[in-house]
């Protein structure tokens, strides 16, 4: 339990972990005076950050990944080849060489610069990975393009949460004074360029107690049926076609992390599954019975205190669980259900329940 600093003990766990259910997320939409609020205020932190000095913002990038657990060198500037930051990350499973290029955009990014970066990492014989950091935000194409490769994509509203949720509250002091009035007040009165703001998603962390590795998988649905084979993001599919539901690695206190935005899944989408499984590709021995102490956590965003629902612990007998599913009402808010299923066939066989087609693996020879 001490490896999460935003996981909660519960005095009263029936009691509380209800009301934590109940709660999970309906404080994802508060009022709207409140809602103008926030986005005031984040609208003033990216000016903050677009108004830095050039070398000043990729240093702070680069400090971030320090933070983060890499080893950072910065490149010199004029033989960076559109790399800004180099960073190797010495986890043994997920690690890696990054290479890293920062815009500080007022604007969407054009797919053109996501493409080229794509080049740069398949030109570096030593990058395993490249990472493209904004203060605005991406569009569809652009995540669609990332789809399946070696490239993460932060727009504006996930690097101030990142640099929060790592300690960087001094670069945003300034933000928390601001005069009053609306985000359009907030972003022409005070003589800061406008910025184009971008959706903050929230951060579903999976925590769980032992030593066991576990896979976190998510599925896009209207009701009980998958959106698309795209629509399942898990190991292999990092993100939907959208980018409203990403894999991301880089949040040390718990042992897996989704970023949802909530606001941009498909119009037709109105349940959210969340699935664990056991990696039985690399451990065929392995099963649910390591999954001990599960708890869901949702930062709604970097302001707002995070919420926990404490789970079922899993069973020997499978190697799959879900987790539970978050539906959408005819209001757009989005509610937790602890719904908790087991699967002896593994993430195959909870696919195929929400409809899609697996296809057999090949025999040993």
């Amino acid at each position: 339990m001490s490896r999460s600093r935003k996981l909660h003990r519960l005095n009263n766990p029936d009691t509380d972990e209800r009301r934590a259910q109940r709660l999970l997320f309906r404080h994802l939409r508060d009022d709207t005076t409140a809602n103008r609020g926030r986005m005031a205020k984040r609208v003033r932190e990216l000016q903050l950050l677009l108004t830095m000095d050039p070398v000043d913002f990729e240093q702070l990038v680069a400090r971030l990944m320090e933070a983060m657990g890499m080893k950072v060198e910065l490149t010199a500037r004029s033989r960076d080849g559109g790399v800004d930051v180099r960073g190797t990350d010495p986890d043994p499973f997920r690690g890696g060489n990054v290479i890293v290029q920062v815009k500080r955009y007022r604007d969407t990014v054009t797919p053109s610069a996501v493409r080229d970066l794509y080049g740069t990492l398949q030109h570096d014989r030593d990058a395993t990975k490249a990472v493209l950091v904004t203060t605005s935000r991406f569009g569809p194409s652009s995540h669609q393009f990332v789809s399946g490769k070696p490239i993460t994509l932060i727009n504006g509203a996930e690097l101030v949460g990142l640099l929060k949720h790592h300690g960087f509250h001094e670069v945003f002091a300034a933000a928390r004074h601001g005069a009053a009035g609306g985000v359009g007040a907030e972003a022409d009165g005070e003589g800061l360029p406008g910025i184009e703001v971008a959706a903050e998603p929230a951060r579903l962390l999976l925590h769980w107690t032992g030593e066991d590795e576990y896979d976190i998988a998510a599925l896009v649905c209207e009701g009980n049926r998958a959106l698309s084979d795209d629509h399942l993001v898990f190991y292999n599919n990092g993100s939907t076609p959208d980018g409203s539901v990403r894999l991301v690695t880089g949040y040390d206190d718990a042992n897996a992390c989704l970023m949802v935005d909530f606001d941009g899944l498909p119009a037709d989408a109105d349940r959210l599954v969340i699935i664990a499984a056991a990696d039985v590709e690399n451990h065929p021995e392995a099963t649910m019975a390591g999954f001990a102490g599960p708890a869901l956590i949702l930062e709604a965003g970097a302001d707002q205190e995070p919420a926990v629902a404490h789970l079922a612990d899993g069973a020997a007998a499978n190697t799959a669980m879900r987790m539970g599913r978050f539906d959408r009402d005819a209001a757009g808010n989005w509610d937790f259900t602890p719904a908790i299923a087991g699967y002896p066939g593994g993430l195959r066989q909870a696919v195929v329940a929400y409809g899609l087609e697996v296809e057999e693996a090949p025999a040993p020879a």
